[in-house]
C-alpha cells in the first residue's frame, strides 16, 4: 500500500509541474489580467485590469485581445493629464482588440482597436468601429464613428465625426461639432465654424471657409 501511495503520489506531483509549466509558456487564455503578461500572445474571452497598452509589457509580438477589455484603471484621470500623444512616435504595434472595450482610462498610440470603445480618452493608432470617449479621441485612422466631448484629432478619417472640435489632415464623411477643420474634406461639415482647405462637398454653419470662397450658411 505504501509502494502504491508512493507511485500515485509521484506521478500527482510530476502532474503539477507539468501544469505550471504549461502555464509558463502559454500562448493563448480565456481569462487574463492588464496589462498582458509577455507570454501570452492572446486573449479569447475576458481580459480585465489597468489596461493592456499602458504599461511596457516586454512581449515579443503584439498581443492580441479577442472579446471583452474591461479597464478599471484608477488613475486614468492623471495619465490623461500628463501624456502629450502628439509627441509620441510610431514604434510600432503592441496591442490589438477586436471587441468590447469599456475603460476608465484609455489607449495609447501603439493600439488598434475593431469594435466598440468606450473610454475617458482615446489616443489609439487606429480605430474601426466606434469609440465614444469622455474627453478626447487622438488616432492616426479612423474608420467608422468617433464621438467625443472636446474633440477628435484624427489624421485620416473615413465616416462620421461628433465631438466639440474636430480636426483632420484628410476626412471622407462629415464632421458635426462647433469648429470643424480638415486640410482636405470630401463629405459634409456641419457647425458654427468650418474650414478647409480643400474640400468636396458642402459646409453648414455661422461661417464657412474653403479654398474657394468664404461664406455664411452654406458653402461648397
Amino acid at each position: 500500500m505504501k509502494t502504491i501511495s508512493l507511485i500515485i503520489g509521484f506521478f500527482l506531483w510530476q502532474g503539477a509541474l507539468y501544469g505550471q509549466d504549461s502555464l509558463s509558456v502559454v500562448k493563448n487564455k480565456i481569462i487574463s489580467l492588464t496589462p498582458l503578461n509577455g507570454k501570452v500572445k492572446e486573449v479569447n474571452g475576458i481580459a480585465i485590469g489597468l489596461g493592456g497598452s499602458l504599461l511596457d509589457n516586454h512581449a515579443r509580438s503584439t498581443q492580441k485581445i479577442n472579446g471583452f477589455n474591461l479597464e478599471p484603471n484608477p488613475l486614468g484621470i492623471l495619465i490623461w493629464m500628463f501624456k502629450d500623444p502628439s509627441k509620441q512616435r510610431d514604434e510600432g504595434v503592441s496591442l490589438i482588440v477586436n471587441g468590447l472595450t469599456i475603460s476608465s482610462a484609455g489607449y495609447d498610440k501603439k493600439v488598434i482597436h475593431h469594435g466598440v470603445s468606450i473610454s475617458l480618452y482615446n489616443y489609439g493608432q487606429k480605430v474601426s468601429g466606434v469609440s465614444v470617449a469622455g474627453w478626447m479621441n487622438f488616432v492616426d485612422k479612423g474608420n467608422g464613428v468617433l464621438i467625443s466631448v472636446i474633440g477628435n484629432d484624427v489624421a485620416a478619417m473615413k465616416g462620421l465625426s461628433i465631438s466639440g472640435f474636430n480636426a483632420s489632415e484628410k476626412a471622407q464623411g462629415v464632421q458635426i461639432g462647433l469648429s470643424n477643420y480638415s486640410n482636405e474634406m470630401k463629405g459634409v461639415q456641419i457647425g458654427i465654424l468650418n474650414r478647409s482647405k480643400k474640400i468636396k462637398g458642402l459646409q453648414i454653419g455661422i461661417w464657412n471657409k474653403n479654398h474657394k470662397r468664404s461664406l455664411p450658411l452654406i458653402n461648397f
